[in-house]
């Protein structure tokens, strides 16, 4: 068989999605770990992240960060916060979506999830941040005297707040902003990328020995 025409079977298995082609995403190169200090928003937008959420510590983040970040796509999140329209964020972490969201429960039990260097918690209905391990932190549903080196956000739905570093009782407050940015781990090809290439290629050589030997006998 000719190479035109097996360049003509190729095009047409992908055009019928026979072959899957796709472009993994780059991965992010800001990687920081542990919490984060007075951050040029450049060194997060050029290190791979997108933002994906943004409001001020006034709007009510919503009672269920799955829904609110629904649009956050990719598998690593980074929680900030800064003055409203800022180029520096005062405060920020990162970990895998799986760990910044683990559930640490509804209480005030100072539980935390210990990931990249930051201790994280979350619960719907109660609040979602960080902490720099090792400072005291009373999960009340935020620290009513928070430390440095933390972001509390209430997950409620009549307020927004509260706190970034020692600022806190930021409910209500349109001079302070959360943002969320989303990136993703890595950049190879998801395995079933390859599974359909290497089944389009398959199917691709079996009709050229079909072709070449003829029909297949049937069975009497």
């Amino acid at each position: 068989m000719s190479k035109n025409v097996l360049r003509s079977l190729c095009a047409s298995a992908i055009a019928s999605g026979l072959i899957a082609i796709s472009t993994p995403a780059a991965a992010a190169d800001y990687l920081p770990v542990g919490p984060q200090s007075n951050v040029s928003l450049s060194t997060v937008t050029g290190g791979g992240w997108t933002l994906c959420y943004q409001s001020t510590f006034a709007t009510p983040f919503g009672t269920s960060a799955g829904t609110t970040l629904a649009g956050c796509g990719g598998d690593l999140l980074l929680l900030a916060g800064r003055e409203t329209g800022s180029n520096t964020l005062l405060e920020l972490a990162y970990a895998t979506k799986a760990d910044a969201l683990f559930d640490t429960g509804a209480a005030a039990n100072n539980i935390f999830h210990n990931a990249n260097g930051s201790d994280w918690f979350y619960a719907d209905n109660y609040s979602w941040g960080f902490k720099t391990p090792g400072t005291d932190f009373t999960k009340f549903e935020c620290d009513t005297s928070p430390p440095d080196g933390n972001i509390c956000i209430h997950t409620l739905s009549n307020v927004g707040g509260y706190s970034i570093n020692t600022i806190g009782g930021l409910n209500g407050s349109n001079a302070y902003e959360r943002l969320v940015f989303t990136a993703f781990g890595g950049a190879v090809p998801e395995p079933s990328t390859w599974a359909m290439m290497l089944l389009g290629f398959g199917a691709i050589g079996f009709s050229m020995r079909r072709r070449r030997r003829g029909p297949l006998a049937q069975p009497a």
